[in-house]
């Protein structure tokens, strides 16, 4: 039996480590509804950016499946308009995991400073961080490279998708235009699939690299380490 690395024996990690201090909040939880559970403290902000990260990951893949998925037959939604609308998702998505990719290597770079020590921490959170840059830029660019911030207030068109949106606003006062539609949307659907399943890819591999990292740091003997500094959420 291969011995489990990467992500996943990080996100076993996290599920043997999180009951540790969970458990008290969820019995108070079910005994009062209203009862408010603090999730400041160091533990909890560990397995927190991790939940956040395999949040994102979730969503990345479940965008993958909306793409290759033909749209619901309802009123007001057409092929073309799913399309965009779940591509731009997915570069959205791409771009949230990058920022909490940066943000949790920051956590564990300013809790985990008297286990490591700090300049090697700082050089390992640094090239954390060229890594994630460098990765992501090459797993969501298209022609001119990876969108930035702006991936929040400009919708995301390649000529494929374009071409898509023009034809499908004809097919629907022209009949003629109805099979050119439906086969530009074929186009533009399986291109971005295979686009959206390679990236998919590629990030996995990532995050297999970052994790095993972050594994050394956060534990001794297979056990994770406690943060030292208590850091407030913000």
């Amino acid at each position: 039996m291969n011995e489990i690395k990467g992500f996943e024996r990080y996100l076993k990690l996290m599920a043997d480590f999180a009951p540790t201090f969970l458990n008290d909040d969820v019995d108070k939880k079910l005994k009062d509804i209203d009862y408010y559970v603090e999730q400041t403290g160091g533990e909890y902000l560990l397995f927190k950016g991790f939940t956040e990260i395999s949040s994102s990951l979730d969503n990345l893949k479940l965008i993958e499946k909306f793409v290759n998925s033909t749209p619901p037959s309802t009123d007001g939604i057409n092929y073309s308009n799913y399309l965009t609308y779940h591509i731009h998702n997915y570069l959205q998505e791409m771009y949230i995991m990058k920022v909490r990719l940066n943000k949790y290597i920051e956590f564990i770079n300013e809790n985990y400073q008297e286990k490591i020590g700090k300049d090697l921490l700082e050089i390992v959170k640094e090239n954390q961080k060229k890594i994630v840059k460098n990765a992501l830029n090459n797993i969501t660019a298209y022609e001119t490279g990876v969108r930035s911030k702006h991936v929040h207030y400009e919708r995301f068109m390649d000529e494929e998708l374009k071409w898509l949106s023009s034809i499908t606003l004809l097919s629907d006062f022209y009949e003629e235009f109805k099979i050119v539609s439906q086969e530009a949307y074929e186009v533009a659907k399986d291109k971005w699939h295979k686009t959206i399943l390679n990236n998919n890819a590629e990030l996995e591999k990532l995050l297999n690299m970052y994790f095993d990292t972050i594994y050394v740091i956060i534990t001794l003997d297979n056990q994770v380490i406690l943060p030292t500094k208590e850091t407030n959420a913000k």
